[in-house]
């Protein structure tokens, strides 16, 4: 590890689709997720967020016997300020002697056709009826980081659905910043609240949900090398599978591999079930099932906030059920190294349903890597776009942060 030190670069590689050795991504439904960021780093990652939409504005909401599209949902806001509509906090924990935040990605993701839509009897039929155009500036949202006031966060729009025929039921975005600035001149540590992300109130087509995540990757020099690939966009889940190939590291050559995986989606609910994500084992020569105490290997995207066998609860509200909004980490169950073995260079993994649905928009990877993967990998001070056969210099996208007045 002392030689490792010598070497403590960094290099964050964009990849477009069509440039790896072998397709990242089989997309489930027309759009895909595609590589976002890739890190060879002395460091780990954590992933906190809350959501946006549920029965009460401030209160937790644990009941898990309705679906979605039975509840009528409300913007959750629990700053008490007038300048802002909605609004939830999760707490950050970074482990102590970090050297520094590496990176961080804000995202927020909503189904968004209108302002507002309730249930209207129409040939003894229950059709949702819209009112209020939707708001056009849904990419501006307000963040606060410990101890400072709102920021003004202008991000990129990923996905847009609204004017997509296919996606237009129930329009659902996704939006992400580059916020890593923001972190690393504040204290890292402590609340984060996001404020004024748009959401259809009411009722929608397959039931209304949002909510929001800060990724964070951050260095720190006693740590293994690790290896961290993040992917956004939107797939929705439905009838196909959604098959993502982790590749472009090296697991050590002996000892254990840690893995985590870490997932963002809306729409899905505690009630339906059949959802399922599952990775290939090499020694086994098939698909193996995950679940966690808490997530069933028949129900894993259940509207629920979770890291490995435990509910989050710094957040606020602190519900339950987070009403179609999933965060889920987990460390990929390894034992004997028969999922992710040594000298192991690529890995398969699997997300599926059949009675429920549901839009995956963040998916994140990170696993130890050999001292040779991180040396060959760890160029200084290297941020190059792959496009095809074409390398260029790429600008990172980063959100466009103002004074809060």
């Amino acid at each position: 590890m002392k030689n490792l030190l010598k070497f403590s670069f960094t290099v964050l590689i964009v990849f477009s689709i069509n440039a790896q050795k072998s397709q990242d991504i089989k997309p489930a439904q027309e759009q895909a997720l595609t590589t976002q960021k890739e890190f060879y780093i002395q460091g780990s990652a954590i992933a906190i967020g809350n959501n946006i939409l549920s029965e009460n504005a401030t209160q937790d909401y644990n009941e898990i016997g309705l679906i979605n599209d039975r509840v009528e949902m409300k913007y959750v806001d629990i700053d008490n300020e007038f300048s802002t509509f909605s609004s939830s906090s999760a707490h950050l924990q970074l482990p102590k002697n970090i050297s520094k935040v590496k990176y961080a990605a804000l995202y927020w993701s909503a189904t968004y056709g209108f302002k507002k839509g309730q249930y209207k009897k129409v040939n003894n039929k229950m059709l949702v009826k819209g009112k209020g155009e939707r708001d056009t500036t849904f990419h501006s949202i307000k963040f606060k980081t410990p101890n400072q006031e709102y920021k003004k966060i202008k991000g990129e729009i990923v996905f847009d659905g609204h004017e997509k025929k296919f996606f237009a039921a129930n329009s659902p975005y996704v939006c992400y910043a580059d916020v890593t600035s923001l972190l690393q001149n504040n204290t890292a540590n402590g609340n984060y609240t996001v404020a004024n992300v748009r959401a259809t109130e009411g009722v929608i087509t397959g039931g209304s949900s949002a909510g929001w995540v800060l990724y964070v990757v951050y260095e720190k020099e006693d740590d293994t090398p690790k290896y961290i690939r993040t992917f956004h966009g939107l797939s929705l889940l439905n009838k196909n599978p959604l098959d993502i190939n982790f590749n472009n590291f090296k697991t050590p050559e002996f000892g254990e591999i840690n893995a985590t995986i870490t997932m963002a989606a809306i729409e899905g609910d505690a009630k339906l079930k059949t959802d399922k994500c599952s990775i290939f084992s090499e020694k086994e020569k098939q698909f193996v099932n995950m679940s966690t105490g808490l997530r069933p290997e028949t129900n894993f995207f259940n509207s629920s906030i979770t890291n490995n066998e435990e509910h989050v609860t710094e957040r606020l509200p602190k519900s339950e059920n987070t009403l179609g909004f999933d965060l889920v980490s987990f460390n990929i169950p390894n034992t004997n190294n028969t999922l992710l073995d040594n000298n192991q260079t690529e890995l398969d993994f699997n997300v599926s349903t059949k009675a429920d649905r549901f839009y995956l928009f963040f998916t994140a990877f990170q696993t130890n890597i050999s001292e040779s993967c991180y040396l060959e990998n760890n160029l200084d001070n290297i941020n190059i776009l792959v496009s095809g056969d074409v390398l260029k210099e790429a600008k990172p996208v980063v959100g466009n942060v103002e004074d809060e007045e």
